[in-house]
Formats: structure tokens, sequence, C-alpha cells
């Protein structure tokens, strides 16, 4: 049986987040929420990444700098996934962090076009 912490994360929040703005959904990418340990690190095998930054950017390509973020891109704080809001960057749970804290920011949307 699965550890109740697991049962609902800041993955979820992620994949709605994604979804709901680009109609894209990053389970198509990696695979269903993984609800234990052992099935994170079977999806970091699978997409061949060492860490979280590897994992969102299976997803959302590359990082981009800090200072090109914009509001509803992806944002990362240790093994936590977050929404930018602005010059604070949200967490599951509603802890706000300001954005010069986080560790990595990835763009929600393709802004080459």
């Amino acid at each position: 049986m699965s550890d109740p912490a697991w049962q609902s994360h800041c993955g979820d929040r992620w994949r709605a987040h994604v979804m709901a703005a680009t109609g894209r959904d990053i389970c198509d990418i990696v695979g269903p929420s993984p609800r234990r340990p052992r099935d994170w690190a079977a999806m970091m095998r699978r997409l061949a990444v060492r860490d979280m930054a590897g994992v969102i950017s299976a997803v959302h390509g590359e990082p981009i700098p800090f200072r090109q973020a914009m509001r509803g891109d992806i944002v990362q704080r240790g093994w936590a996934i977050g929404i930018c809001r602005g010059d604070q960057a949200e967490f599951f749970g509603g802890d706000m962090v300001p954005m010069r804290d986080v560790d990595g920011v990835w763009a929600l949307l393709n802004r080459s076009s």
C-alpha cells in the first residue's frame, strides 16, 4: 500500500496547471503520477534523468534565466514543483517564496513564436 502523503502532491498540481494553460498532458511524457518513492525512481530511470530538474526539463525543455520568468511559468525548489506568481513562487499547500529563492524556472509556453 502507498503512503497517504503521496496521494496528492505538487506533480498533480503541475499536471493540472499545464493542462489548463496549454491543453497538454504531462503524463504523455512522464507517465502516470508516481505515488511511491520507487515509482519516482522508475520514472527517472525511464526518462534517463537524475533529478527533479531533469524531470521538468523532459516536459518543458531547458530551464530559462530567472529574469525571463513570467506568471504561470514552472518553478522548482528542491524536490518541489511550483508556479511563478510574479515576484513570488507558489508551491503545493499554498507556500509562497520569493522567486529569487527558487532553483530553476521553465517557460510554460514557447516564447520563440
